[in-house]
């Protein structure tokens, strides 16, 4: 509680009412009419703090949960990683493939492969023939 001594009030010693900014006659009526309330402001610093020690716990929980976030970003991000690295891989395998096969395909082994059959069929064929006739002339 504040009590009066002289001029000004005080609520603890050291605790003076301020002097008028613009010294002059109403100045008296200024001391009189200050009044300091210290108490009630207390309660309400207390009641801050646990508000303000609850927002910190809250913070505290959304920050832990925003790193866990970013753990698990990082090891999606990793598997990620490595899966394109390994599809990058495949690709240049089946790239070098398919030139070895676009490079077969412009040599004409396909069709010495396909002359080759035709004249095997053939020289079974007269053989055969061939064959048959020997048997008949014998």
């Amino acid at each position: 509680m504040a009590h009066r001594h002289g001029s000004g009030f005080t609520s603890r010693p050291g605790l003076n009412a301020r002097q008028p900014l613009f010294g002059g006659a109403g100045s008296a009526q200024h001391n009189d009419q200050l009044q300091i309330n210290i108490e009630s402001g207390a309660l309400d610093i207390d009641d801050e703090i646990d508000q303000l020690s609850s927002s910190l716990g809250r913070l505290k929980q959304v920050s832990e949960a925003i790193g866990e976030e970013n753990r698990l970003t990082a090891q999606v991000m990793d598997s990620l990683e490595t899966a394109m690295e390994q599809a990058r891989l495949s690709l240049r395998k089946t790239m070098k493939r398919l030139g070895r096969a676009f490079r077969q395909s412009k040599s004409n082994h396909m069709l010495y492969l396909m002359l080759f059959g035709l004249a095997m069929f053939f020289a079974v064929f007269f053989w055969s023939k061939l064959s048959r006739l020997w048997k008949w002339v014998s």
